[in-house]
């Protein structure tokens, strides 16, 4: 393969990031309308942090993660949450993952709640068995004082298909 074609084959990744990046926003536009009016979108239009823009944390220059946080209109203590998580040491392929996390402290609340549910969970609960099968979990933990409980699942990304 030539110089020129492995450039190509390069920049052609990148634009398939692009695309997925795009069906994610719809995915996640289709949500917000799904959920509307009686959940509120907490973050606004953030739908990631840690990206760097620094030349020290390279590693960090492409989004990992992406969340989604609603909060009930009436009771501000439950929240329903949505991570897309792209790449990383804990996944083997792209994987949604949604919930619903009911909290005793909202001050303490944070972005990422629901992927560290579903992250120290499974990797504390390898024999518990929990797969990307769509099948509701329950979390609750004498660790994490802000959250009371919560119902997460997840899926591999590509099992979810947005038609044009």
């Amino acid at each position: 393969m030539s110089d020129i074609q492995k450039g190509h084959q390069i920049t052609l990744a990148f634009q398939y990031i692009q695309q997925v990046f795009k069906e994610c926003q719809r995915l996640i536009f289709k949500i917000d309308n799904q959920l509307a009016p009686e959940w509120g979108n907490l973050y606004g239009n953030r739908i990631t942090k840690d990206v760097s823009a620094s030349l020290q944390e390279a590693d960090r220059w492409i989004v990992e993660s992406i969340f989604r946080v609603y909060q009930n209109n009436k009771d501000k203590l439950v929240n329903k949450c949505i991570t897309i998580t792209f790449w990383g040491d804990e996944v083997e392929q792209p994987i949604i993952t949604a919930g619903k996390i009911v909290y005793s402290d909202i001050e303490k609340r944070d972005h990422w709640d629901l992927w560290n549910i579903w992250f120290s969970w499974t990797d504390a609960n390898e024999d518990n068995n929990y797969e990307l099968d769509g099948k509701v979990n329950h979390f609750r933990s004498e660790e994490c004082k802000y959250i009371d409980e919560a119902y997460v699942f997840s899926l591999p990304l590509i099992s979810i298909y947005l038609a044009p």
